[in-house]
């Protein structure tokens, strides 16, 4: 193992709790692996966010809802700053890889974004949506940037209908193009 390999490893097993409440409360071996691949696919600038503590993240792995949701990230604002916590729950584990990789990835994109706390968000429905909507653009053209954009289809088509699928790949490109101009 790497320098690199055994930071990540040192730092996924410190930044994730799981709240299952069972016999077992130990996270699966195949999701440290699995997060530990997603830090690993990092750029390294994004990576040392994370490892250098720039961004204060907690994964959460946490019991089924009685209805399926996909992961989640909170945000919680302290005086030092912005916490996050993205919030797995147990079913996702079982997911096929590639599939649960784009959906943690589109979830380290709202962190590195710096998604702010929901109570920030405007409050009139309408402008909430639109907020949301674009959140959620902005966190997979992240994902794009770092070159993980085969991950990001993989969640997008598994996730959505797949009209709704190509508007969300179009809002991103739109994005991403936007972002060239500025640069």
């Amino acid at each position: 193992m790497s320098v690199s390999d055994l930071s990540i490893a040192k730092y996924v097993r410190s930044h994730v709790q799981s709240k299952i409440q069972s016999k077992q409360r130990e996270v699966k071996p195949q999701t440290t692996g699995r997060l530990e691949k997603a830090f690993s696919l990092l750029p390294d600038d994004i990576l040392d966010l994370f490892l250098s503590e720039n961004r204060v993240l907690t994964i959460v792995i946490e019991p089924n809802l009685q209805i399926p949701l996909g992961m989640a990230t909170k945000t919680l604002r302290k005086p030092s700053g912005l916490n996050y916590f993205i919030i797995i729950r147990q079913e996702q584990e079982d997911w096929p890889e590639d599939l649960f990789l784009g959906a943690f990835f589109r979830e380290l994109g709202h962190v590195v974004r710096e998604r702010l706390p929901e109570d920030e968000w405007p409050v009139p429905r309408g402008d909430r949506a639109r907020f949301r909507e674009r959140i959620e653009y902005e966190a997979d053209a992240m994902v794009w940037k770092w070159g993980l954009r085969h991950y990001s289809m993989r969640h997008l088509f598994a996730t959505y209908p797949e009209q709704w699928a190509e508007k969300i790949v179009s809002e991103i490109e739109k994005i991403l193009s936007e972002d060239r101009r500025l640069h």
